[in-house]
């Protein structure tokens, strides 16, 4: 039997929402089925967290183009107001996820949430919000970490954000900086938790197409074919986490 992952999406869009699932399972799934959950679905309890995680092995935290911890919106806004409510409302889960050392991998959005969840402030950054692709460096030896194993010290990945974290959370490691336009990259927290601003689910062929469906999302002016370079070295993080997922439920079930 398959080791498996819940991963949770934070999108309003059906389209979104489907072409994030075909990236996850794409690069993610070839040692470990996917599967996914809304976190705007009111029927999930999420202050059961040992029950919602009692089939799954790992946990995938995705993106979101729908709603901002700060995104230059006004408090009041309801995008950024439920940024908030998604961090209280899974604030049990989160709980969990780090009692336990379940391995688990938040993406851009996801990033941030464990981010404030950790003790961080999600703030929207001029210098470092950027949709393009972005080269960033490994700060730690990568034979220490299986996730970054077989992969360069520096390469592309996929952004497309407006905030950042303020910091490194305590307790958390720096991995991975792109220097001032994006100083914190990618974390671990405890051994299993990893996370990062970028998204390793995204090829060049990815971007491309979204940009081809939202043309108003890049300033005007800026074409597409210019600011997005291939990134397969970043797209191993998320293959390497799907193994790591199925390497770790081996063990437990040998332990």
């Amino acid at each position: 039997m398959r080791p498996k992952i819940l991963a949770v999406q934070f999108r309003r869009n059906q389209d979104s929402c489907e072409q994030e699932q075909a990236a996850f399972v794409r690069e993610g799934g070839i040692y470990a089925d996917i599967e996914f959950v809304n976190a705007l679905n009111a029927a999930i309890d999420w202050h059961e967290p040992s029950a919602l995680m009692a089939q799954y092995h790992g946990m995938i935290l995705g993106g979101s183009g729908d709603f901002d911890f700060d995104g230059g919106r006004t408090e009041a806004d309801i995008a950024r107001q439920q940024s908030y409510i998604f961090l209280e409302q899974l604030r049990p889960l989160f709980q969990f996820l780090f009692e336990h050392d379940i391995p688990t991998l938040g993406i851009c959005y996801g990033h941030q949430l464990l981010g404030a969840f950790a003790g961080a402030q999600v703030k929207r950054d001029e210098l470092q919000k950027k949709t393009c692709s972005h080269p960033v460096r490994l700060l730690i030896d990568k034979n220490d970490y299986f996730l970054f194993s077989d992969m360069p010290d520096t390469f592309y990945a996929q952004y497309g954000h407006k905030d950042s974290l303020d910091r490194v959370p305590e307790g958390a490691i720096l991995l991975m900086q792109g220097g001032d336009q994006c100083k914190v990259s990618a974390l671990r927290y405890k051994n299993n938790i990893y996370t990062t601003q970028f998204h390793p689910e995204l090829t060049l062929e990815d971007m491309l197409a979204r940009m081809h469906a939202s043309p108003d999302y890049l300033p005007e002016g800026v074409v597409a074919a210019e600011v997005f370079k291939a990134s397969p070295d970043a797209n191993r993080i998320l293959r390497n986490f799907g193994k790591f997922v199925a390497m770790q439920a081996e063990r437990s079930l040998t332990a």
